[in-house]
């Protein structure tokens, strides 16, 4: 039984990461539009904060490499990836500076 209960707290968790995180991808183009407006300030603000999407990115990375997504949850994580695949290039320029 506490397997089980296990199972479902992280199946929970990894709802919750996919929803948060390919939200916060899809973002990204309009983050891209509107970065040059931005004052040096918000832009820190964005990099110091971008430390939680990138940690559990790593974490659901994690996840599906140990083979725990579920048939949905593994097509929402590539959905994700390809994401990450187009929007990469710009937020590491933006990251690196």
């Amino acid at each position: 039984m506490a397997q089980l209960t296990q199972d479902a707290a992280l199946a929970e968790r990894i709802e919750h990461y996919l929803d948060y995180l390919i939200r916060e991808w899809k973002g990204i183009p309009l983050l891209a539009e509107e970065w040059d407006g931005w004052d040096e300030d918000s832009r820190l603000d964005f990099v110091l904060d971008w430390g939680v999407p990138s940690d559990r990115l790593a974490q659901l990375r994690a996840w599906a490499e140990q083979g725990l997504l579920n048939a949905d949850q593994r097509q929402r994580y590539d959905e994700l990836r390809q994401l990450v695949a187009q929007h990469g290039p710009w937020l590491d320029r933006v990251l690196a500076k």
